[in-house]
């Protein structure tokens, strides 16, 4: 399992890494056309399109990782007061539950491209074909499904381990 968590960790990180350098080129034509608009009041055409498409695919990219490092909100109120075990079960049951979801996303974003794709839709003014950013989601969405499957195993098989506190007869 360790050996499988370093693997995931490792390709969640790169693609953390890829949405990282695409959230720059986002701020780089932000701030250009910023700039560009108050020198000669022209911004650059079409720079919500390049920006929205960038920022899309960088959030899919950045979730593989928040998954592995266990990084998304957690909400225990109610459960806070539950024996570990217990605990530990629950979340690899909700666990796996999101894996599910996340996969519906995930086919669902690759159907989509597809779609983009097969009907040859472009943005407006740039002409960028949208399959671009459906792609670039659907793998972070895909590999998000993965590591999300992965965390619900490993909980699980933690929720099954006996825990210190009854001295391992429990």
């Amino acid at each position: 399992m360790a050996r499988l968590r370093g693997a995931l960790t490792g390709v969640a990180t790169a693609l953390a890494l890829v949405a990282g350098a695409l959230l720059m080129v986002a701020i780089g034509v932000t701030t250009a056309s910023v700039i560009r608009s108050a020198v000669i009041n022209k911004p650059i055409l079409g720079d919500s399109e390049i920006v929205e498409m960038l920022l899309g695919v960088a959030v899919a990219l950045c979730l593989p990782l928040c998954e592995m490092k266990g990084a998304h909100v957690l909400v225990d109120f109610f459960t806070q007061k539950l024996p570990p075990r217990a605990i530990a079960g629950l979340d690899a049951l909700m666990r796996a539950v999101g894996a599910l979801v996340i996969a519906v996303l995930a086919w669902r974003l690759a159907i989509g491209g597809f779609n983009m794709w097969d009907r040859e839709r472009e943005t407006m003014f740039l002409l960028i074909p949208y399959w671009w950013g459906y792609a670039g989601a659907a793998i972070g969405m895909t590999v998000w499904t993965v590591c999300a499957g992965f965390v619900a195993v490993e909980s699980a098989a933690n929720s099954l381990k006996p825990s210190p506190a009854s001295g391992g007869g429990g």
